[in-house]
């Protein structure tokens, strides 16, 4: 039979003011942790109106099924114990239990006891250990998402109507599935169906370092933790915070206008709204140049100025520098494939080296490549056109045979490439080629 003990006592007094400002310091201080996130359903705050629920017999239990905020570790478990009057001694009960919680109202397995709790009137008690003497820690591993309850056995009768001390319940209605209570006889049921308000027992889950919105100092958002946030230099905006929920300062940079070689700091988003050129995050336009010029090195040994980086590496160039002139630089002399008679080698040498070493220069931009994998540089076989390793009269013939007959000339020289008559290296055999090839033949 359910006893008239199922009504409740409500006052605002000092007890209550004392109650409510121990539970403020305690998530203060679980919050310092960072890792541990208080777990409740109530909404019992600093100041505010709370009940007392009573009476119950040893035996008894009441508990409320929590759900856990992360992937983590039960390690601690809160219950506000208030008296009607002041004075009453501390209460020794007989366990705190810790139960499965996928069913309701009846819980499922037993998950951790801890023994021998000792209540004190006008406190949220907490308790981290298992036994009596404090030295078993309590730990209970949970997911993302699973549902415990947390219940406190009587081992003493309470007595709320004298003004002794109880567990109590907030005000603002009693959630279902959530409160339970073990009646004897009875067995266990929804505590809503007597109270009007949620049980004030919590839990405290240790969850590891959590994540969320990240600022960073390129504008993106991530969704980090704390630590990682610091290490990319960006804002952290509190744990599990989405970045849906955020928004991030962009930042600015020089924005380049062609039109009137004019500059302005802004964001990357505005500079291309008003057709401006982005030079990049953390650019401005006091240090930066938006359009560069200066001298630039061709291959060929030439030289020309007032071009700007990319014309220069369009043409194959070097670049010299922002406000450098030709007249102020020397360029690196030009080089080809230096073709050296004695040995038959090749290396690539300017025009000058060349000659030091005695040795016939094939041309600005040429190369030892050997195509015809015939041993010898191609650059160095031009005129060669009967492959007998020297330009002379016998080479006469052959070439002729490729100028106007190219795979007449292949196949009564397969081991020759079609390349030794492009005497002047312009990738075709033709009458162009005449002239250096006259050259290399008189030794001009």
């Amino acid at each position: 039979m359910l006893r008239s003990w199922f009504t409740d006592c409500g006052r605002r007094s000092s007890a209550y003011a004392c109650v409510a400002a121990v539970a403020l310091a305690a998530a203060l201080c679980a919050k310092g942790r960072a890792a541990e996130v208080v777990v409740k359903n109530d909404s019992f705050e600093e100041g505010g109106l709370a009940y007392l629920v009573g009476d119950f017999v040893p035996g008894e239990e009441v508990g409320v099924r929590l759900t856990s905020p992360c992937d983590g570790t039960i390690v601690a478990v809160q219950i506000a114990w208030l008296e009607g009057t002041p004075g009453h001694p501390p209460s020794l009960h007989r366990a705190i239990r810790i139960y499965d919680g996928s069913t309701f109202p009846t819980p499922g397995a037993q998950l951790a006891y801890l023994e021998a709790p000792l209540l004190s009137p006008g406190y949220v008690n907490e308790f981290r250990y298992l036994d009596e003497a404090g030295t078993i820690p309590l730990s209970v591993p949970v997911t993302v998402g699973q549902q415990f309850y947390v219940a406190l056995e009587f081992d003493e009768p309470t007595d709320v109507g004298s003004g002794g001390a109880s567990v109590v319940r907030d005000t603002d209605g009693c959630q279902t599935g959530r409160n339970i209570i073990y009646v004897i006889p009875g067995g266990w049921f929804n505590f809503c169906l007597f109270i009007q308000g949620d049980v004030v027992i919590r839990a405290v889950v240790d969850c590891g370092e959590q994540s969320g919105a990240c600022c960073l100092p390129s504008g993106a958002c991530q969704f980090i933790t704390p630590t990682q946030c610091a290490g990319s230099a960006g804002t952290y905006h509190g744990d599990l915070v989405s970045c849906a929920a955020v928004e991030c300062p962009q930042p600015s940079g020089a924005c380049c206008f062609e039109a009137t070689d004019g500059c302005l700091d802004l964001t990357q988003q505005l500079c291309a709204v008003t057709a401006g050129t982005w030079a990049g995050m953390g650019t401005q336009c006091a240090t930066y140049t938006c359009f560069p010029s200066g001298a630039c090195c061709l291959p060929d040994g030439g030289c020309v100025d007032d071009v700007s980086p990319s014309e220069c590496a369009a043409a194959a160039g070097v670049y010299q520098g922002d406000g450098t002139q030709c007249g102020l630089i020397d360029c690196p002399d030009p080089t080809g494939a230096c073709c050296i008679a004695s040995t038959g080698g090749c290396v690539v040498l300017s025009e000058a080296a060349c000659a030091v070493v005695g040795a016939h220069w094939a041309g600005f931009g040429t190369t030892c490549v050997d195509l015809n994998q015939n041993g010898k540089a191609d650059a160095c076989e031009a005129g060669d056109c009967n492959c007998d390793g020297a330009v002379n009269v016998f080479d006469i013939d052959p070439f002729v045979l490729a100028l106007v007959d190219a795979a007449g000339y292949q196949a009564a020289y397969p081991n020759c490439s079609i390349s030794n008559a492009d005497t002047n290296r312009d990738g075709t055999v033709n009458v162009f080629d005449i002239d250096p090839f006259v050259a290399l033949l008189t030794g001009e």
